[in-house]
């Protein structure tokens, strides 16, 4: 989408804005701004799209998907303090989006929470995410939740998130990123396991020990969970990820109205 806007463009964009000013030189200018923040925001250019989107919305008080993108901004530049404030702000107003988009925002808030380590709050953002995600897209939730769960020393839970997470990641584990990672999870599923049975009663572990006999015997090594939290460190997901892509709502959302 180029920067300069045609005055039929400009008309639309300003409808975006909450207020209703008449439309003049400064708000011509504003629009085509707006423009550009989109653009950079498109561009994986999200710090400036954020110092644009800033200023606009002090100005005009946004609508709900523009401070939803100052939420992915903000993400982005590694703020998950106001990344989190601003798309909870507007998470009851976004259920009339389309389904990916709103996974965009649920995934997105349940991870600032995760890298604050508000494992809590994360889960039921993540499980949002589930419900509206593409299918392939569920194993990194379901491992972003086994993970929150053992932050937690929630073994169980844990446990079967992995389980559903390595059910969907062995349908694509022809993949090299993804042998890793059913590798990974077959490790920390064996540990959470190993904590969960420790702190049964005694008399319950013969009725679980079945599901563990096949199991490496490397299990009984795994009890103490922060030798796998440790070994995560440097395996874990950074913050590179809105699911699908971000850029394709653009397009698909605001770029139609752009042009129309």
């Amino acid at each position: 989408m180029a920067v300069r806007i045609t005055g039929k463009i400009i008309t639309t964009l300003l409808l975006f804005l909450t207020t209703s000013i008449p439309l003049s030189a400064q708000k011509s200018k504003d629009a085509e701004e707006l423009g550009k923040a989109l653009e950079y925001f498109t561009s994986a250019k999200y710090h400036e799209a954020l110092l644009i989107f800033q200023r606009l919305d002090k100005e005009y008080k946004l609508n709900e998907r523009f401070k939803a993108y100052i939420g992915l901004c903000y993400y982005h530049d590694w703020d998950y303090v106001a990344a989190a404030e601003y798309l909870e702000s507007v998470m009851p107003k976004i259920e009339v989006f389309a389904p990916h988009e709103r996974s965009i925002y649920y995934y997105t808030t349940a991870e600032s929470k995760f890298n604050l380590k508000r494992y809590k709050e994360a889960i039921p953002y993540y499980e949002k995410t589930l419900t509206v995600c593409y299918e392939r897209e569920k194993g990194d939730i379901y491992y972003r939740l086994g993970l929150c769960n053992m932050f937690l020393q929630s073994w169980k839970p844990a446990y079967d998130q992995y389980m559903n997470a390595e059910k969907i990641y062995s349908q694509y584990k022809q993949e090299e990123d993804v042998q890793g990672r059913l590798a990974q999870i077959k490790r920390m599923a064996a540990a959470c396991w190993a904590n969960y049975e420790a702190i049964l009663p005694k008399d319950s572990l013969s009725k679980t020990s079945d599901k563990t006999t096949n199991k490496d015997n490397k299990t009984t090594q795994l009890k103490n969970i922060s030798t796998i939290i440790n070994s995560l460190i440097s395996t874990m997901l950074l913050p590179t990820t809105t699911l699908d892509s971000v850029k394709d709502i653009i397009k698909k959302e605001e770029k139609i109205k752009l042009e129309k």
